[in-house]
């Protein structure tokens, strides 16, 4: 027990360490805003989630957003795990939904911290999952905008660590849960369910195989009570895809244009993100799960047609990017970069935030509903 007991102490001190500087970076990037908190509050899609929270999608035609023209089935594009992890919290920040949604944030990227230090250490995946904790802080900037706004990303990162946590202990019931959950919070959650079918097929797991297509039950109710909404059951798909052209028909539709348009900042940017992305998934290859749902992520992102095509990478960012290309980022001289890092976090964010938000006087339409 002696011999134990400082290894128990040491994961403990680990864990925290990596929970202080996820909570930190998130502190870092509120810093600049702390005298007009609103800007945070307004930027997209944060608005929406509170509203949601609020209204548990009882959305009237007359609703705050209208001027953006959006109808009340735009809302199914919004799935609902995050807005019910405001509207829990809102207890705690005395009734006020943006503090609450904020707070959400802020806890759930704190557990996926704790839970991805987890996996780096259950699987042996780096040289250092302390540094590699500390790093999924900080990178890439687009998750560092997301951890510190209103966003489903962290709360859809929680689930998706604990689903590969459940496939590590082999535990089907509570992997089937997590990738439900994760479903429920981003639609992009399906993707685990081949991702993780194809790794239980090759490590001999027959039972994992047929029972996994059972997470999908939860989209499929989320479906059934968008028709009662709606009158729709594809009504995230009929607002997704055939209204706003998020996806393309023909891989890399939205490197073409680009290139086609002539310009050369956005179609480097996105060669730059397929390649990056493309080679650290590669690297991963001996780690079954997680390669498969890394290729599951590439596969859909070859078909996006978005602008924000970065943020459609999140997902597999602390494996393709942190442990894909750990050889290099467990350098000494770039542990020694990690303040530069920082401060160009801060730049990115403190400039990026206050060009996406809703027009202030949406966001006061919006203050009088959530009292």
């Amino acid at each position: 027990m002696n011999q134990a007991a400082p290894s128990l102490s040491s994961a403990r001190h680990a864990r925290l360490f990596v929970a202080l500087a996820m909570a930190g970076s998130t502190l870092l990037t509120w810093a600049p805003f702390l005298g007009k908190r609103d800007l945070l509050y307004r930027y997209w899609d944060g608005p929406h989630y509170a509203y949601l929270a609020k209204t548990l999608y009882r959305v009237p035609i007359d609703h705050p957003f209208t001027p953006y023209h959006l109808t009340p089935a735009y809302y199914a594009t919004h799935f609902p795990l995050y807005p019910l992890s405001i509207r829990l919290l809102v207890p705690l920040t005395l009734g006020h939904y943006f503090p609450a949604m904020l707070l959400s944030t802020l806890l759930a990227s704190v557990v996926a911290a704790i839970l991805f230090f987890e996996i780096l250490v259950r699987w042996d995946l780096v040289a250092s999952p302390v540094w590699t904790g500390i790093l999924f802080a900080f990178l890439p900037p687009r998750w560092v905008l997301y951890h510190s706004v209103g966003a489903s990303e962290p709360l859809f990162m929680v689930f998706v660590f604990a689903a590969f946590l459940a496939y590590a202990a082999n535990r089907t019931g509570p992997l089937i849960l997590a990738i439900a959950l994760a479903s429920l919070t981003r639609i992009m959650g399906v993707l685990l369910v081949p991702a993780f079918m194809m790794a239980a097929l090759l490590d001999r797991r027959p039972r994992q195989v047929l029972w996994l297509p059972v997470s999908l039950l939860g989209v499929a109710a989320l479906f059934c009570w968008h028709r009662v909404l709606y009158g729709d059951f594809f009504a995230y798909f009929t607002r997704n895809v055939e209204q706003s052209g998020h996806i393309a028909r023909v891989p890399l539709r939205l490197m073409w244009d680009l290139a086609g348009a002539g310009d050369l900042h956005g179609t480097e940017l996105t060669f730059g993100l397929f390649a990056l992305y493309g080679i650290g998934t590669l690297a991963l290859a001996r780690h079954r799960a997680i390669f498969f749902y890394g290729l599951a992520f590439l596969g859909l992102n070859l078909f996006v047609f978005h602008y924000d095509l970065a943020r459609m990478f999140l997902p597999i960012a602390p494996f393709s990017l942190l442990v894909g290309y750990d050889r290099v980022l467990s350098q000494k001289p770039c542990r020694w970069g990690l303040p530069l890092v920082v401060i160009l976090d801060v730049i990115y964010t403190r400039g990026l935030i206050p060009t996406n938000v809703v027009v202030p006087w949406v966001f006061e339409s919006l203050g009088r509903v959530l009292r």
